[in-house]
């Protein structure tokens, strides 16, 4: 098995099946993930368990930060994922569990140690840029304050998920590459879905998505 494709949930996997164009039918595995950071996580590391995949690929939706660099209706790939919730207190005054001085994994088994950023493989795929800083959210921002707060926090950030950061910790433990495709359906903050562009979004999406399965992933250097 060389592609395991993982979908948050079943409305962005129904318009996905028909809209992505992978090499190979029969070289793939596309499953539902799940939503959030704590089923993404579980979910995840069944698949890969189940499936041993040469690659992973995490694709879906996302509010973006910046509608400069990632505009609604447009799709991206990350050069990395941040976890913002795990740590002490809440908005202004939260502070992560790095700045804390802790990790969220640690094994002397030689296990890689995992803080609150992880690197995606993102470095060499030829023709598709990189768009930074994917930031993970237990809950998303429900107003364009909370999402000034966050951003603020997280000046790098350029979208938000709930499901990057951990997919990619299953991903780092397990030693399999991924790369995080998301389709861009609203600004961070804006909870009127009748304004979201989710069904472009999606298009966006399955087209970056497709590209990358259809292209070597060469490692990003050290």
């Amino acid at each position: 098995m060389t592609n395991l494709i993982l979908v948050p949930t079943p409305m962005e996997m129904e318009q996905l099946q028909e809209a992505l164009d992978p090499p190979s039918r029969t070289d793939i595995a596309m499953q539902l993930c799940g939503f959030g950071p704590i089923a993404a996580a579980a979910r995840a590391s069944n698949l890969i368990s189940r499936y041993q995949p040469a690659r992973v690929l995490l694709i879906g939706i996302a509010g973006t930060f910046d509608v400069n660099h990632c505009p609604v209706g447009s799709a991206h790939r990350f050069t990395q994922t941040r976890c913002d919730g795990i740590g002490v207190g809440t908005g202004d005054s939260f502070i992560g569990a790095s700045q804390l001085g802790w990790l969220q994994f640690k094994d002397a088994d030689a296990q890689p140690e995992i803080g609150d950023v992880l690197p995606l493989d993102s470095g060499f795929v030829s023709g598709i840029p990189a768009s930074g800083t994917l930031l993970t959210c237990c809950s998303a921002s429900d107003s364009a304050e909370a999402a000034a707060s966050r951003r603020k926090r997280f000046p790098d950030a350029n979208a938000e998920d709930m499901e990057g950061f951990a997919v990619a910790m299953a991903c780092n433990l397990a030693g399999v590459p991924l790369q995080i495709v998301r389709g861009i359906s609203n600004e961070v903050g804006d909870r009127n879905r009748d304004g979201w562009e989710i069904d472009q979004g999606i298009r966006s999406a399955a087209e970056l998505a497709t590209k990358l399965m259809h292209r070597a992933w060469l490692p990003s250097p050290s």
